[in-house]
């Protein structure tokens, strides 16, 4: 492809005329490039297929009708016969039927009812030789189909298949379930277990009642008793009343009743000073019968007693 010139419309009209000497080529304005390929106004044809023609056609909404099942009953071979033809479309029993036309139009009309007849005749029957050969065809592809299985399933085995088979222990297509000699035994023991189960948890939930019963003593259910713990907590003499602390000052707050809040570090220390026997021993004679006390208070009475 020769290479594209300079258009010479980009220079002004009266440069051009005064650069220009003699008259140009005709091989030169051939080789001008067209501004665009709809230089030239082609008219479409009629049925143009293109995609602009298809972009400006209207999209026409609606759905072709499902054909209808005309051999669908049981009663449908009887429909290419006689009887049935001329059931469903009987000729005029009148005697004004039987008499000739008296018009062109009445003549009309009567043969436009015989050629609906004849239709209704030759497509009934075209239609059902149509179906007998189109399920003659489908069963001769299923018993085919059929066939084709029967012989694939009772066909040898490959013998490529044959030699590359991997060997299968008899044990392993052994696939019944031996029943466990002790399994009496197992479900009896399994039951006790159960019951021991059972029996420790209800007795924790009968400990956790009995405690939730001695509890309840001082729970505050009116709204006078609230009142009067509401005043006696927040009343400003409530600490002066607690007389005085343990190492002998007036108590002014929690700090000096109970002493200072116990650190992790502490904790840990206590935690592991009463997991050793040898630190029990210097436990004084008052704090092991206050212990031995509460534990035989709480077992009789069945729950857990806080602040003693």
């Amino acid at each position: 492809m020769p290479p594209l010139l300079p258009r010479p419309t980009l220079l002004p009209r009266t440069l051009t005329r005064f650069l220009s000497t003699s008259a140009p080529r005709p091989s030169t304005q051939q080789r001008i490039p067209p501004e665009s390929p709809l230089f030239i106004n082609v008219p479409n044809p009629p049925q143009d297929q293109s995609i602009e023609a298809l972009r400006e056609l209207k999209p026409i909404r609606g759905h072709l009708p499902i054909p209808r099942q005309v051999f669908k009953h049981r009663d449908s071979h009887l429909k290419p016969r006689n009887s049935w033809l001329a059931q469903s479309a009987p000729k005029p029993t009148s005697a004004k039927s039987q008499q000739p036309p008296r018009s062109e139009i009445q003549g009309w009309k009567r043969r436009m009812a015989a050629s609906r007849r004849e239709n209704l005749r030759v497509g009934i029957r075209a239609l059902f030789k149509r179906k007998q050969l189109t399920d003659k065809k489908r069963a001769e592809r299923q018993a085919a189909k059929v066939a084709l299985h029967q012989a694939a399933a009772a066909a040898p085995e490959r013998e490529d298949e044959r030699l590359t088979r991997a060997s299968i222990n008899p044990r392993t297509l052994e696939t019944a379930v031996v029943l466990d000699p002790e399994r009496f035994e197992k479900a009896l023991a399994s039951r006790e277990r159960t019951t021991a189960l059972l029996a420790q948890k209800s007795e924790r939930r009968r400990d956790a009642i009995q405690e939730l019963y001695m509890k309840a003593r001082s729970f505050i259910v009116t709204e006078s008793d609230l009142e009067a713990e509401v005043n006696k907590l927040f009343a400003p003499d409530y600490w002066k009343n607690m007389g005085l602390s343990a190492s002998g000052f007036e108590v002014r707050n929690i700090w000096d009743l109970n002493g200072k809040p116990q650190t992790v570090s502490d904790m840990l220390n206590e935690v592991s000073r009463t997991s050793s026997t040898a630190v029990k021993s210097f436990e004084t004679e008052k704090t092991r019968t206050l212990k031995r006390q509460k534990e035989v208070a709480e077992e009789l009475t069945g729950g857990k007693l806080d602040g003693i």
